[in-house]
């Protein structure tokens, strides 16, 4: 089973599905109520406070970009110290700056953006994630760069579900070759993967389809669960599950 991720430039992104990893990694726990409601909402109903979390891990990706707006080795004056951050964030920061110069600092290469969201027209969806730092080398190499900020619960650097979602939503970009680089730049710990392509491409499309189905299956029963979900959910207004609380 093979497809074509295709661009999602012409597609307005608020009248399809949009799906991330935790969707379908999770789903099946989920609140259906609010999965309805974070699938089909787009933007508008974001938990705004949620990006606090990632405030760190976003400034590193962000200056990690602008470091290789150009092809060569990252510039290290683009890692500037972010006075708009607390003390501790600002702490880790430079640890976890040092820590992506040690490991990318030789590196010749010039980053591109990829965007955040992959039309999957066959499925009537579109993919919406992070996928990292896509970087292309000289020669013409294709490699993507996951940064992490301090390491998982499960201790993995490379999650299954992360990785199905970069081999399609890298398809137009890497077709015939990519090097995915996960990086905890904290702990200094990282793992190279070098994916066939061919395999595991029709692997990650047919595994992404079916948990697909799935989950647009689990949103249109839509009824509210109350439960560890409703923390930190932005769509508590008007549930059922909440009514006069």
């Amino acid at each position: 089973m093979s497809h074509r991720a295709a661009s999602v430039g012409a597609v307005d992104a608020e009248e399809l599905p949009h799906l991330s990893p935790r969707h379908l990694r999770s789903a099946d726990e989920m609140c259906r109520r609010r999965l309805a409601r974070e699938i089909h909402s787009g933007k508008r109903n974001v938990n705004k406070t949620a990006d606090m979390r990632f405030a760190v891990s976003n400034r590193i990706e962000a200056d990690a970009r602008l470091a290789q707006s150009e092809c060569g080795p990252p510039a290290r004056e683009a890692f500037v110290d972010p006075r708009d951050l607390e003390t501790e964030q600002r702490a880790l920061y430079r640890a976890a700056a040092r820590g992506y110069l040690d490991e990318f600092g030789e590196s010749d290469a010039v980053v591109v953006d990829l965007g955040f969201r992959t039309h999957l027209p066959e499925l009537g969806v579109e993919l919406s994630s992070n996928l990292g730092i896509a970087a292309e080398h000289a020669d013409g190499g294709r490699e993507l760069r996951k940064i992490l900020v301090g390491a998982r619960r499960d201790g993995r650097l490379l999650d299954p579900v992360d990785a199905r979602m970069m081999l399609v939503r890298t398809e137009e970009w890497a077709p015939v070759q990519l090097d995915i680089v996960a990086v905890d730049v904290i702990e200094q710990r990282r793992t190279l993967h070098v994916p066939d392509l061919d395999a595991d491409r029709a692997e990650a499309h047919e595994w992404i389809a079916t948990r697909v189905a799935r989950v647009l299956d689990l949103a249109a029963d839509g009824r509210a669960r109350a439960g560890r979900d409703c923390q930190g959910c932005a769509f508590i207004a008007g549930c059922s599950e909440h009514a006069g609380s």
